[in-house]
């Protein structure tokens, strides 16, 4: 019997141990101030050796929602005779991201060109490329001429879906969000700053090439942020009249400064807690569909989709006695009869003006205009990857990955060690796979960009397979999706696609951003 009670006594002592590192679900419990294996401290300069940031809080993008996605069945749900079956069934899942509530504007595309007609005054070009091609109201036989002069200026269409906008300035708009969600982060935290535009111009102006000194970009960010905080260089922030800009700096609370120089090892750890996780960008093909679909799940996965991003079939509302026989989304409901001329006497319409969101949150998913997708379009062979579905990756070159590596984790290295240990990971850790134009990928086609001589073009094209012929389009073709103001309510359904080139634009084509989510949810 003592025996028993001394196994007893030893195996409740071994239970105890297991779970003290363990929350109360039984998950692990991690330490915040010493290394769970070596016992070694965190951000302690006396004993450890190793600066971490230990806390991490995800923040949610401006005008974001988050899309938690889960295993579905992606593809076209029913049999439309009238639409090219291009979308195949499959089984996929991704990742869970943010996404815009609302499509971008005309209102937020005008803050865009204004800031660059503010920081580029010498280069009026570059302001000149962003703006919509507001010719695409143009028709024929019909007048559109109000449009064309007003649509993207006039305040009374401040919060109509921007349109004339191609795939590449789309692009081009996802990237300088970014900048301009992260500057922001950073000015509010005391990193850097407000630089009045104009200051950035005049330096823009006498230093062409020291350009990520003076705007800010979130790839040059620790370069921007150690050039204004270097008060040698607060001076090349003045004005024509000669004022130099001033700010109270938080670099000292956060101990960043060691004598004129900043550790970049401590500022990189801090900066990961402000600036956002990933980057805003179009979203992409099986992105959208998710979201679009709104789906209720059972355990993470959808056993159903709908036949539009609200639940049921029907176009009008159905089930709601104050709002039965209203529509549900602004579509061509038949020749001569757009919904949008008789709701609203426009044809688009002021995004959320339905005010029927789907169960994600987002309006307009189906209607008003529709949207590009980050994919490069090619008639579904059924290849596709089960997780994270996407066409059209360009990985960059062996050299330029390598670089980014060691901007990360070897900031303080010199240019001749840099130039070192850039041959060490390019030779000796098999980097060389990263690179490559993986559009064309298992895609079915022979030769899937047809560019060049016609002859030639024509003699492959003749004995191409059907699913061949269908791929053969260019690798610049770029998907859009959701159906707009002169569709059919047939192109209102989610997985219905179809494919513009990426520098092309119509006045029935918007989009929305998206950011990934870095990290799983919290235990």
């Amino acid at each position: 019997m003592k025996s028993f009670n001394k196994l007893l006594v030893l195996s409740s002592l071994l239970v105890l141990l297991v779970f003290s590192g363990c929350n109360s679900n039984g998950r692990p419990k991690f330490s915040q101030g010493n290394s769970n294996t070596t016992g070694w401290a965190y951000n302690d300069a006396k004993q450890g050796f190793f600066d971490v940031q230990t806390d991490f809080q995800r923040k949610l993008p401006n005008g974001m929602v988050y899309i938690d996605v889960a295993t579905t069945v992606r593809g076209q749900n029913s049999d439309m005779l009238s639409v090219v079956k291009n979308n195949a069934k499959k089984r996929v899942a991704a990742s869970a991201f943010y996404m815009d509530q609302y499509e971008v504007t005309n209102v937020d595309w005008r803050e865009y060109v204004t800031w660059l007609q503010k920081v580029y005054k010498h280069r009026p070009d570059i302001a000149v490329r962003a703006l919509p091609d507001e010719t695409v109201w143009r028709k024929e036989l019909a007048y559109n001429e109000p449009y064309v002069r007003e649509y993207y200026v006039s305040p009374a269409y401040n919060n109509y879906p921007v349109v004339g906008v191609s795939w590449v300035q789309a692009t081009e708009y996802c990237k300088w969000r970014t900048d301009r969600l992260n500057e922001l982060q950073l000015i509010n935290s005391g990193f850097i700053p407000y630089v009045p535009l104009d200051i950035v111009n005049l330096k823009l102006r006498e230093r062409p090439d020291d350009s990520k000194y003076f705007v800010f970009t979130t790839k040059y960010a620790r370069d921007y942020i150690a050039f204004i905080n270097n008060e040698e260089n607060i001076e090349e922030f003045a004005n024509e009249e000669g004022d130099v800009i001033r700010f109270k700096s938080n670099f000292k609370s956060y101990d960043l400064l060691e004598g004129d120089s900043i550790n970049l090892k401590k500022m990189n750890a801090l900066l990961s807690g402000v600036l956002y996780d990933s980057e805003c960008r179009l979203p992409t093909e099986a992105e959208w569909e998710y979201a679009a679909m709104g789906l209720e799940t059972e355990v993470g996965i959808y056993d159903q989709t709908n036949v539009y991003p609200w639940k049921g079939s029907d176009l009008r509302v159905l089930d709601d006695k104050k709002h039965i026989g209203e529509f549900k989304a602004n579509f061509l409901r038949g020749r001569g009869d757009p919904v949008g001329i008789q709701l609203n006497g426009t044809l688009t319409l002021p995004v959320g003006y339905f005010g029927i969101p789907n169960n994600y949150g987002l309006y307009d998913m189906a209607g008003n205009v529709n949207e590009w997708v980050k994919d490069v379009y090619r008639a579904n062979s059924g290849i596709v990857e089960e997780i994270n579905s996407y066409r059209g990756n360009e990985f960059e070159s062996d050299s330029l990955y390598a670089e980014e590596i060691l901007n990360k984790h070897f900031t303080y290295l010199d240019p001749a060690m840099r130039d070192s240990m850039r041959t060490v990971l390019i030779a000796e850790r098999g980097i060389t796979k990263t690179g490559g134009d993986y559009r064309n990928f298992k895609d079915g086609d022979i030769q899937s960009a047809l560019e060049g001589d016609s002859a030639k073009i024509e003699s492959i094209y003749k004995d191409m397979t059907p699913i061949e012929k269908a791929n053969a389009i260019s690798n610049t073709a770029r998907v859009y999706k959701g159906g707009g103001w002169n569709d059919r309510a047939v192109w209102l359904n989610p997985t219905q696609r179809r494919w513009l080139e990426e520098k092309a634009c119509r006045n029935d084509i918007g989009f929305r951003c998206v950011m990934s989510i870095v990290g799983g949810k919290e235990f």
